[in-house]
């Protein structure tokens, strides 16, 4: 189990370096500024905040309703106190549209990742080893 949330939280953090390698290319910033700015307090929020909220317990990584609805909820609370912790980080003025857009676009590849890891868990313990 602990090796299994060990790879949920790698492929987090995979997200969020996914949108700031994607957002870097899109806006022409450095690397080690998108990395301060986006990829800091998404990663940081979510690391230290979502397991108070449930989002490493088995019943949401292994149940697909449970993940449904829970893994969006967390992220729009964490993503939230991450774009206020942004904008404090980087005292740069709140943008709406960055908003929503990060908001929607790491969501929407942190609900689909923890799907594929679900999938392909329970397809390898219904399948037997030979």
């Amino acid at each position: 189990m602990i090796l299994k949330t060990a790879v949920v939280v790698a492929g987090d953090i995979a997200v969020f370096l996914a949108f700031v390698i994607f957002g870097k290319a899109e806006h022409e910033i450095t690397l080690g500024q998108a990395l301060f700015r986006t990829a800091l307090p998404f990663g940081f929020v979510w690391v230290v905040g979502s397991p108070w909220l449930g989002a490493y317990k088995a019943s949401t990584l292994y149940n697909l309703s449970m993940l449904a609805w829970k893994i969006p909820l967390i992220w729009l609370l964490c993503g939230l106190v991450a774009l206020v912790g942004r904008a404090l980080l980087t005292d740069a003025s709140w943008i709406l549209s960055f908003a929503v857009v990060s908001i929607a676009v790491q969501g929407v590849l942190l609900i689909s990742w923890r799907g594929v890891f679900m999938l392909a868990v329970t397809k390898l313990v219904k399948e037997p080893i030979c």
